[in-house]
């Protein structure tokens, strides 16, 4: 459940403003997004790649300016997970994850199969939803060319990448690399690259959550969430200047789900992230405008989503 402090002042003058901007920017990501996917489909170099690589996100992998644009016109920030990406794969019938690999590596993993024309999400599974009985995962998938993202939590260092089959032959071996505990640091440099551009491509995320109430539901959370794990439950919202978030939770949900808080200023960049490990807590108060995802991901399987008394926020 989330509560907001009563209209007043400040907020209507507030929105004067931020809707109309709010609703130029929404126009141009959509443009941007668009011409970003079709150049995608000529330009890219996963396009001309015939030879499967495994990729992690890193500063390195960001390092170009139109990789991180690329980046921010397609999701948010999962800053809580090491994330590697395999590929492409020329598929006729299946892809095959060595999932045993996966689980010497971490515990609780996502990995997510989508189209490399148009980065559409066809498949999921997780350590939720396999057997740990298996070695080998298989999903049958269309006739395409794919990419595989594989999320990665409470990794160990180092972190071996599977091996991966294209319709039962090997297609890329498995992979190791160094994952020290504070491996998604570079995050918090990325701030120092924000420019106009990026300001125009999410500069309507603030509005969007603030006046909420004024739009459908599904909308915002289809917008503002374009690709959710499904096995993860969000609660998002934005912050004022010199406001804070009051943050209960049910005891017993925090025994049994990873509870993780990221912050992003106005225009999507990190700010800051760390597990919530208590029923009750409240943010520091803000020195600028900005927006919040708590994500809530089971630790086991075959858990009931969290029911709206065990969550509470407050914006202070």
């Amino acid at each position: 459940m989330m509560k907001s402090p009563p209209p007043h002042s400040s907020v209507d003058l507030d929105a004067l403003w931020e809707m109309p901007l709010g609703l130029l920017s929404f126009g141009f990501s959509r443009v941007l997004r668009w011409t970003l996917t079709n150049l995608s489909r000529y330009y890219s170099p996963l396009n001309k790649q015939e030879t499967p690589q495994w990729q992690v996100v890193s500063a390195e992998f960001l390092a170009k300016p139109i990789k991180l644009l690329w980046a921010m016109s397609r999701a948010r920030w999962n800053l809580h997970s090491l994330i590697a990406i395999a590929g492409p794969f020329t598929v006729e019938t299946s892809l095959s994850l060595n999932i045993a690999t996966i689980s010497r590596s971490t515990p609780s993993w996502t990995a997510v199969f989508y189209t490399l024309k148009d980065y559409q999400t066809l498949a999921s599974i997780s350590s939720l939803s396999v057997s740990g009985d298996q070695e080998w995962e298989t999903v049958a998938l269309p006739p395409g060319r794919y990419l595989v993202g594989l999320r990665h939590y409470h990794w160990a260092d180092p972190v071996t990448l599977p091996e991966i089959r294209v319709d039962g032959e090997a297609a890329l071996a498995e992979k190791s690399i160094a994952a020290p505990p504070d491996a998604n640091r570079f995050y918090r440099d990325l701030i120092h690259r924000q420019g106009l551009i990026h300001r125009g491509l999410n500069g309507y995320v603030y509005p969007l959550l603030r006046y909420r109430q004024l739009l459908p539901q599904q909308f915002v959370r289809d917008v503002f969430l374009p690709v959710p794990n499904p096995e993860t439950q969000f609660h998002y919202g934005a912050l004022k200047r010199g406001e804070s978030l009051s943050i209960q939770f049910a005891p017993e949900l925090v025994a049994t789900h990873d509870i993780f808080f990221s912050l992003y200023n106005r225009f999507c960049f990190p700010l800051d992230w760390y597990p919530l490990r208590k029923a009750q807590q409240v943010t520091k108060p803000l020195d600028r405008k900005a927006a919040f995802i708590i994500r809530i991901h089971p630790k086991q399987p075959h858990l009931p989503p969290p029911t709206a008394d065990q969550v509470s926020l407050e914006i202070l």
